[in-house]
């Protein structure tokens, strides 16, 4: 038995990989999702299902701040990691740490604010730039900001700050492919490239990186089900 577990970014939740989620199931994989709850009255934390087999996948698929979400049980028991658009450090050590600093401040303010649906409406144009937000995103999550969790949409915003570079217990024997976006307005370049370069370093198999021209920071509009099958082969 093949599965999956996914873990979703800030300000998101785990509709975000229904497409994929879509795919995986009718290709007979087990899908679970990790939710962090940021618009309804719990979260949600998924655990591997234990099974004698050596030869089954056990595949976490894993976007952006999710690398500082994950459970660290569920990290470490992967047999294959598929980050998209990931860090360890969002805040780059390069030209562009001081802007970076200021943005988060900026939208920091504004999570206890009046002002927190417009932030975060900003944030999902700006992630899916160079493209226009897909219209079903667009519509769900219009009523989902009716009801926002803001204690944890806070917490885990802090996270960003965050200094720590070292992989989250990743086992080295794990397989990970690493899909980066070329056009990412979120991430800045140096961060993302830091996160290639620490998981080249700690994987007894070298990662492979996918770069996909045109494609923002959320990536959905994109075949990414191709892409990871045509990896695992």
């Amino acid at each position: 038995m093949n599965q999956i577990i996914s873990q979703h970014g800030w300000a998101l939740d785990c509709s975000v990989w229904n497409k994929l989620k879509e795919n995986f199931i009718k290709d007979s994989w087990l899908w679970q999702d990790n939710d962090r709850g940021y618009y309804s009255s719990q979260s949600i934390t998924s655990n591997w299902i234990e099974n004698n087999s050596s030869k089954n996948i056990k595949l976490l698929i894993c976007h952006s701040l999710g690398t500082q979400l994950i459970e660290p049980k569920v990290i470490s028991k992967a047999s294959h990691i598929v980050f998209i658009n990931s860090f360890y450090k969002f805040i780059p050590e390069d030209h562009e740490r001081n802007l970076t600093i200021r943005t988060l401040q900026r939208m920091g303010r504004k999570i206890n604010s009046k002002e927190i649906k417009l932030m975060l409406n900003d944030f999902f144009r700006r992630s899916f730039l160079p493209n226009t937000i897909e219209t079903n995103f667009q519509n769900s999550f219009q009523s989902k900001l009716k009801n926002i969790n803001i204690s944890i949409l806070e917490n885990d915003f802090r996270k960003l700050y965050l200094e720590s570079e070292s992989p989250k217990l990743i086992s080295n024997k794990c397989n990970v492919l690493i899909i980066k976006s070329n056009k990412d307005l979120i991430l800045k370049e140096n961060s993302s490239n830091q996160f290639i370069k620490k998981l080249n370093k700690s994987q007894n198999n070298k990662p492979q990186v996918i770069n996909i021209k045109n494609a923002g920071h959320i990536i959905n509009n994109f075949d990414v089900f191709e892409i990871i099958k045509k990896w695992l082969v």
